[in-house]
């Protein structure tokens, strides 16, 4: 009788700390909440690189506003003043 109460004490102490025991599983299922996370996540700046691809393929105004933001580049007809320079020149008057 006491043989089978140690058996199953131990048997229940396996299933608790053991290596496919309820504290494995716990962390298994926190490690797959975490790559639900992380999947949705990439999968929403996939979703978001795609249409700026897309824009970036068919929208000339796009293109233009990237070109001047990200490349400093400027139209055909247009001029560029350094107001820095100005500044500087009007405050040493």
């Amino acid at each position: 009788m006491i043989l089978a109460v140690m058996g199953i004490v131990v048997l229940f102490f396996s299933i608790i700390v053991g290596d496919k025991g309820i504290s494995s599983l716990q962390l298994i299922k926190n490690e797959r909440q975490v790559l639900i996370s992380s999947h949705a996540e990439l999968k929403r700046k996939n979703l978001q690189l795609y249409h700026e691809i897309e824009r970036l393929k068919k929208d000339p105004v796009y293109i233009e506003a990237i070109a001047r933001q990200e490349l400093g580049l400027i139209g055909k007809k247009e001029i560029v003043i350094n107001m820095s320079n100005i500044t500087a020149a009007a405050e040493k008057k």
